[in-house]
This record gives C-alpha cells, structure tokens and sequence, in this order.
C-alpha cells in the first residue's frame, strides 16, 4: 500500500524553549522534521491536489517570534494541533532536535507521532 508523505527535513530556527532560567530569557537552535501523511489522493500533477511546503515552512518560521515554551513536547503538541487542521491530513510526525544540548555527533529531542482523528 502506497503512502502519501509531505516533509520539510531539519529546520532550524532560534527558539525560547527550556525549564532553566538561561533557557527562558536566551533563544536556543532548534531542528525540526515534519511528515505529514496525505489520505489518498487522485494521482494529479496539481497543487490542489496535494499540501504545499509552503504552509509547513510558513508555520514552522513563526517559531522564532514565539512566547517562551518550557517542553520540545510541548512544541511538538502545538505543531501537531495546527497541521491537523490541514485538510486530507491522516498521521502527522514531529521531530524537534535541541542542537546545542550536546556535540554535532549527538542529538536529544522529542519525537511525536500521531494520527488525526
């Protein structure tokens, strides 16, 4: 069985997000996966027929402007709210990275998978 899946792999953005003090008040670089899975759709070479990047990018750049968030779960919740508001959306995935936790050679995060009622 086929799988319909839009993704936007490893952007990074600043964002206030962490439950220590420093991490409330200086922005830190987060990555961010997301796959959204598309119920089955008409094979058809138009963009009414699919869900544009632009509206995953377009969410995902209003991160840096956003309040304080103490979780990466937290995070991950809110992005999982708006993409399933997104029409003909069936699982949703959010992987949100903290990059300057560790080394370039280790990553710590959270991982969300959901699909949408």
């Amino acid at each position: 069985m086929a799988k319909n899946i839009i993704f936007v792999d490893n952007f990074e953005t600043p964002c206030l997000i962490g439950i220590y003090p420093k991490e409330k008040i200086k922005k830190q670089n987060i990555r961010i996966s997301v796959k959204l899975e598309i119920k089955k759709i008409i094979r058809k070479d138009s963009a009414s027929s699919t869900v544009s990047y632009d509206r995953i990018i377009e969410r995902l750049k209003r991160i840096k402007s956003q309040k304080h968030v103490n979780l990466v779960e937290t995070l991950a919740y809110n992005l999982y709210d708006d993409f399933s508001k997104i029409k003909n959306i069936k699982h949703i995935e959010v992987k949100i990275i903290k990059c300057d936790i560790l080394s370039k050679n280790c990553s710590v995060g959270f991982l969300l998978e959901k699909s949408v009622k």
